[in-house]
């Protein structure tokens, strides 16, 4: 079962130089003025989640790090003091 897509229409607003760049770009690809807006405005998008996404990851693995720093620094006496204890060259 083939799925319609129902288009909207809408007015933009650009600068003659931009308008002038399409211009040439849809000559290069036989593509209309429509197609390539579109695809240059889903490609905006996908990056803008992207980098979404990867401000999400970062502050997620400096949480982490940080978490793990502070166990780490809570831990350090107590393995410090078992490894005293059970230390191999100790009698």
């Amino acid at each position: 079962m083939a799925s319609t897509t129902t288009m909207q229409r809408v007015m933009i607003t650009i600068p003659p130089s931009l308008l002038q760049q399409i211009e040439t770009m849809m000559t290069k690809t036989n593509s209309s003025r429509s197609q390539l807006i579109r695809e240059a405005l889903e490609q905006y998008l996908e990056n803008q989640r992207r980098q979404e996404l990867r401000e999400l990851l970062k502050e997620g693995y400096l949480y982490r790090a940080e978490e793990s720093q502070r166990l780490a620094q809570e831990f350090f006496i107590a393995e410090q003091e078992a490894w005293d204890q059970n230390a191999p060259w100790e009698e």
